[in-house]
């Protein structure tokens, strides 16, 4: 009888230690990305602002991660973590584990994608590349010239030549305002670069006038020895 009965009172601590050895290992397996099409491709996953840990565990398991969502949601709340989930937009990649996918949506490490605006290209091209993105929020319908400029910032300006061509990075559906507000800086700061190394003897009395000379002289010349 005593065996039995110290028996009966070790089984509750048995299994409950069997569960946390279970638990530990599973936070290390990778996740089974059963939706991916290839096996190799990542999932996308959305959090909504304001999502609760059971609202994400159970988006977790509807972008195709062949898990229980009760078990996303245990560890969520068990890691003391569930709170500090962010919004966002996410990859889930393949060899993410419970632990890295956690560790990713605290950190708010979400999806990047990205636009190339090409050398060359005046503003209306800009424009609808940027319109046609479908990694962008669109928030400058109808926006044009210096209300454009007004909207990015750069009140009084006129948009043509002030977008820097060149490949940006922003996470998924950023405003494409941002976008163009990363353009635009970046080309001040290479035309104030530019400014600063100019010619004393030059007749420009403005790096205004520096942009529009440059813009004439390369859509004027067609090869690089006309340029000088």
């Amino acid at each position: 009888m005593k065996r039995l009965l110290a028996a009966l009172l070790l089984t509750p601590f048995l299994l409950a230690g069997a569960a946390a050895a279970w638990g530990w290992w599973w936070l290390a397996q990778p996740l089974n990305l059963a939706a991916a099409a290839d096996g190799a491709s990542p999932l996308e996953l959305q959090v909504s602002a304001g999502s609760s840990a059971r609202t994400v565990a159970e988006a977790v398991t509807d972008a195709g991660v062949d898990t229980p969502a009760a078990f996303m949601y245990a560890w969520f709340r068990l890691s003391g973590e569930a709170r500090n989930i962010k919004a966002g937009f996410y990859e889930i990649k393949p060899g993410a584990t419970p632990r890295t996918l956690l560790e990713q949506l605290v950190r708010g490490e979400q999806a990047l994608r990205s636009i190339t605006l090409v050398e060359g290209w005046n503003v209306r091209e800009v424009l609808a590349a940027v319109r046609r993105s479908p990694d962008l929020t669109q928030d400058l319908e109808g926006l044009e010239g210096e209300a454009l400029m007004a909207r990015l910032g750069f009140p009084g300006r006129h948009p043509e030549g002030r977008f820097f061509p060149d490949t940006y990075r922003m996470v998924r559906q950023a405003p494409a305002s941002s976008v163009l507000r990363q353009a635009a800086q970046a080309m001040d700061e290479r035309l104030a670069l530019a400014w600063a190394q100019r010619d004393p003897a030059s007749p420009l009395k403005s790096p205004d006038e520096l942009l529009i000379l440059a813009s004439i002289i390369e859509k004027e010349t067609g090869i690089d020895a006309d340029r000088a």
